[in-house]
């Protein structure tokens, strides 16, 4: 089962936007000062072999200490073996495919009251049911909430189709848990159409105007990430959704890419769309995939098998997901505020998180950089 082994730890600085055209690494002089920066109390205090305290979802004031390591970010990232092999290995059943992620979850530290299912029944009568995990934080600071549907469809295995998004929502939820977080994370694993409509009707009046965000994941692993927002003609954009799609390039700076996600529209493949009902209500939306335009007909298809899932790519998706859910808790308050800080040609320290124009990787006993 994923996540049993003892995770590193991952600490960012974060980086400036024109790391993003490079082709190149870094200098290592750079580098090692930036590292060497990363080791100082600045930086936070941790030394290798130390943690980070996990979220108790204290509603305590930040200390002046905690607004010093505001600069950095904190989480657990699992090994690429460990997530290349649980993508690989698809559950045949909507039943398997639930217990596996129940299991996944509860090794990720999701348990006791922070673990809930709700009852789904589909417009044909069948009956299942959403599986949700919940990462507490700051109380009244507000929710992100991060969605896969699960289910089995198509004529393959479903491998890139539900699965490839649904698998990674257990290792999302062990990698926030680097430091205590201001925002509650939800994840939530919903059952076709109906799974995200129903849980969202479940919601108090304050709780649905709590939310800050909705990332939904999907098709991953066949290339670079990609990224949508809008999907109908008549519809704008919330603000914040903007904003979504800058901090996701942030992310993918601070995650040391050279090539940033791509706007790729999921029309003709997404069979199961998260994101409506809260498109509905108005709150900040972004679907996460990686389908390129000449491959949009194998999500759900015959051709939809675990071999089609590339692990290398998969593995860089999730690793660019880790780095924007932990750095979407500074924003996600601000999302829909019209900040010109969000503006992506702005100077790095007008970042609306004021972030450190440069970025490295600690791993408990060593640094090293990632290209």
């Amino acid at each position: 089962m994923p996540l049993r082994a003892t995770t590193p730890l991952v600490v960012l600085l974060l980086a400036s936007p024109a790391l993003l055209c490079q082709s190149t690494p870094a200098p290592s002089t750079q580098v090692a000062a930036a590292s060497s920066h990363a080791a100082t109390p600045a930086a936070g205090p941790i030394a290798p072999g130390d943690t980070p305290p996990a979220s108790s979802g204290s509603s305590s004031a930040p200390s002046k200490e905690s607004s010093a390591l505001s600069r950095v970010l904190f989480y657990y990232p699992a090994a690429r073996e460990t997530v290349e092999n649980e993508v690989h290995a698809v559950p045949s059943t909507d039943a398997a495919r639930l217990d596996r992620l129940r299991a996944a979850f509860r090794a990720a530290g999701c348990d006791g009251s922070r673990m809930s299912e709700e009852p789904i029944t589909d417009k044909h009568g069948t009956a299942g049911a959403d599986l949700i995990c919940t990462w507490p934080g700051e109380e009244g600071t507000g929710t992100v909430v991060i969605a896969a549907h699960y289910e089995h469809g198509g004529k393959g295995q479903g491998a890139i189709a539900g699965w490839s998004g649904a698998a990674l929502l257990p290792f999302l939820y062990k990698a926030i848990q680097g430091q205590p977080r201001r925002h509650t994370y939800i994840f939530l694993e919903t059952w076709k159409g109906e799974g995200a409509t129903t849980w969202i009707k479940s919601l108090s009046r304050d709780e649905k105007h709590r939310i800050r965000a909705m990332i939904d994941l999907d098709a991953l692993g066949l290339g670079v990430t990609r990224y949508f927002t809008t999907f109908s003609p008549f519809e704008d954009p919330v603000l914040g959704s903007s904003h979504l799609q800058i901090e996701l390039l942030w992310a993918a700076i601070d995650d040391g890419l050279t090539q940033a996600p791509l706007e790729t529209s999921p029309h003709r493949w997404l069979s199961v769309d998260d994101t409506d009902p809260f498109r509905a209500l108005m709150i900040p939306t972004i679907v996460i995939h990686s389908v390129p335009p000449e491959s949009d007909r194998l999500p759900g298809s015959a051709a939809d098998i675990a071999a089609a899932v590339d692990g290398d790519a998969y593995f860089k998706s999730y690793h660019l997901m880790c780095t924007f859910l932990t750095s979407l808790d500074r924003v996600a308050t601000r999302l829909n505020q019209d900040d010109p800080a969000w503006n992506l040609g702005t100077n790095a320290s007008d970042r609306p998180d004021d972030g450190n124009p440069r970025v490295t990787f600690r791993q408990l006993g060593g640094v090293k950089t990632v290209h």
